[in-house]
């Protein structure tokens, strides 16, 4: 794996960066105010990995089932538009 980071993977990364703010934003419920956390739905969650990327080898992964982004529990074999690997 690279160290570098090409224009694409920024593009993707401030894209879903971009995306996770203005779902903050849109999402006024008090629960989300209180817990700073976004719903899965609106980083695309999905309980199964993405070829290589899974939840249990992110960078924001609370082990059991947690995330420091994500509000509910999440599997380890999840993913999501947020997904940073562990580095």
């Amino acid at each position: 794996m690279t160290d570098k980071l090409s224009r694409r993977n920024f593009l993707h990364l401030a894209g879903a960066g971009g995306g996770a703010m203005i779902g903050l934003a849109l999402v006024g419920s008090p629960a989300t105010a209180a817990t700073g956390k976004v719903p899965k739905q609106t980083v695309n969650y999905q309980p199964q990995p993405k070829g290589q990327a899974r939840c249990g080898s992110c960078a924001f992964f609370q082990a059991p089932s947690g995330c420091n982004y994500v509000d509910g529990p999440i599997n380890p074999n999840g993913w999501c538009m947020l997904y940073k690997a562990k580095g």
